[in-house]
């Protein structure tokens, strides 16, 4: 980890706050527009997605994990969408993948060769198996972008925690342009 990366976006924080130029972004704690977006960690999708669906900053809660997959009925995702369901008011949720992912077409082998090089031993992956980790399927990303998304809307829709009211639907937004296409 750079330290000092972190010691300049601390310092540059301490003159954020002295200049009260947070000011323009407060928000209350709920979604004004009553909707959440599972989208990509991507870092091109940061700025361009809420502003090609013309969000503001406390319109949407927005949950970014790799891939904008769904990592099953009862992994952090689906709990922080029920979170934003039940204690938020989340009406609307939309899965936005995004073209040219870097999770498409990523493979476990590939993962567990890049964790072997920064020093993660056999003894982790094995001590993970134990405890009865599958890295096989977590290490493992997609082929096909819009089963992806897809799958993800399904397990939503089919989440027992999720009342039937809620609307779901999967797009993908094109990382170059900002177009939506709707795919479930």
């Amino acid at each position: 980890m750079n330290n000092c990366l972190i010691a300049d976006l601390l310092a540059y924080n301490k003159g954020f706050v002295a200049r009260a130029e947070g000011q323009p972004f407060k928000a209350q704690r709920k979604p004004a527009k009553h909707l959440a977006l599972v989208t990509c960690l991507d870092t091109r999708l940061t700025t361009m997605l809420p502003a090609a669906l013309g969000l503001r900053n406390g319109d949407a809660s927005i949950i970014k994990v790799a891939g904008a997959e769904v990592d099953g009925h009862y992994g952090a995702v689906m709990r922080s969408l029920l979170v934003a369901v039940h204690q938020l008011g989340v009406q609307d949720i939309m899965v936005i993948a995004h073209t040219d992912c870097g999770a498409q077409g990523m493979s476990c082998f590939s993962m567990s060769t890049l964790m072997k090089q920064a020093g993660i031993t056999d003894e982790v992956f094995e001590a993970a198996r134990i405890e009865g980790i599958n890295l096989e399927a977590w290490l493992e990303g997609f082929s096909v972008l819009e089963e992806s998304v897809r799958c993800s809307v399904g397990l939503i829709r089919t989440h027992p925690f999720i009342p039937s009211s809620g609307r779901v639907q999967g797009f993908i937004i094109d990382s170059d342009t900002g177009e939506l296409t709707e795919v479930a």
